[in-house]
């Protein structure tokens, strides 16, 4: 969820406000063997262990005093807190705001302190995002999504397979490994782009030739591409009939058609295919669907991306599902419906 505004303001100084140890970070290589990287090529530090087995990625944080859960949201441009029948926060100015099926409003308020790990930061501006009960992810009881405001200020490192969050900036120091080798090998890479809101989390991906604007969002449970978009594609209507049916919630409801595009180009990467629902979202999404099992490295300082090849869960990292995504935040879930069979 975001508000269009300048992308300058979109980060302030976060990296200077959390209080980071310094530590070198493991990283898988190319012989799938750890290295290490030298403590003088990274700096600021974070460490967490991804909570969530699929769905949005759920962190464990502390906001204001309350131990809980939060999604990540690369997409979202501010941190974003939920209302609990015990975590009340006093609401701000309202404003407007653009999700995955239209507009919304919200109310701005602020978190007195936000603990991520070992880093903390006070008086942290967000949205409040509606309430959700006494909902709770992995046994944890959800407080938020941390957003762009703050992960745009890192280098965010997601391993799927090992489920754990790392958080750092890269010193330039000489002699250091490329961050590219934190996926491991083979690794492939592309430029992050601005999005219509000045955010670095879209990337262009060729479906069959045609290059269309794809926003990075691990928070969403499916990739998403707009109807007109996939028209130019050579996908139309009749084509999307006998394609199962979608539901796509954030916010409001829309509906689609779940298809299977042909080969795609990611950067350096090549796809045999990729699944995605076709609806009238506001923007192209590309989703948990293509992340799932990979290592990525959004490079958010070098407006780069990295990731590797889909690899198995490692053993013993049996987590809890996260469910669906928050309906009020701009996180999109959703759901399929597989046509009746046919009769024999």
């Amino acid at each position: 969820m975001g508000r269009s505004r300048p992308a300058a303001a979109l980060s302030f100084g976060l990296a200077a406000a959390f209080a980071l140890p310094l530590r070198a970070q493991p990283a898988p290589v190319d012989d799938g063997r750890p290295v290490v990287v030298p403590s003088r090529c990274v700096a600021h530090v974070l460490s967490a262990p991804l909570l969530t087995g699929d769905g949005s990625p759920g962190i464990p944080v502390t906001i204001d005093g309350t131990d809980g859960l939060a999604f990540l949201g690369l997409t979202q441009e501010n941190l974003g807190v939920f209302e609990r029948p015990d975590v009340t926060y006093p609401p701000g100015t309202p404003i407007k705001v653009r999700t995955m099926t239209g507009e919304g409003t919200v109310y701005e308020t602020v978190v007195r302190k936000l603990a991520l790990g070992h880093g903390t930061a006070r008086d942290v501006q967000a949205v409040m995002l509606g309430t959700t009960g006494d909902r709770r992810v992995a046994g944890r009881p959800l407080l938020g999504i941390v957003g762009y405001d703050i992960l745009g200020n890192y280098d965010v490192l997601l391993d799927f397979p090992d489920r754990t969050l790392t958080l750092f900036q890269a010193t330039g120091a000489a002699g250091c490994p490329p961050v590219s080798r934190l996926v491991g090998g083979p690794a492939y890479a592309a430029p992050l782009l601005p999005n219509s809101r000045g955010m670095s989390v879209m990337v262009q991906v060729a479906i069959g030739g045609v290059p269309i604007g794809m926003e990075l969002e691990p928070g969403s449970n499916a990739s998403l591409i707009q109807a007109s978009e996939a028209a130019d594609i050579g996908v139309d209507a009749a084509a999307l009939a006998a394609d199962p049916r979608s539901r796509t919630d954030a916010g409001n409801a829309i509906i689609g058609h779940r298809h299977r595009f042909g080969p795609f180009v990611l950067g350096t990467y090549r796809g045999t295919d990729l699944t995605a629902d076709v609806t009238r979202s506001t923007t192209n999404i590309l989703g948990m669907n293509f992340f799932r099992g990979r290592r990525v490295l959004f490079a958010m300082p070098t407006r780069m991306v990295y990731f590797s090849d889909p690899q198995a869960t490692q053993p013993g990292q049996d987590t809890a599902s996260a469910g669906a995504s928050p309906a009020q935040s701009r996180l999109a879930d959703v759901a399929v419906q597989d046509p009746p069979a046919a009769p024999p």
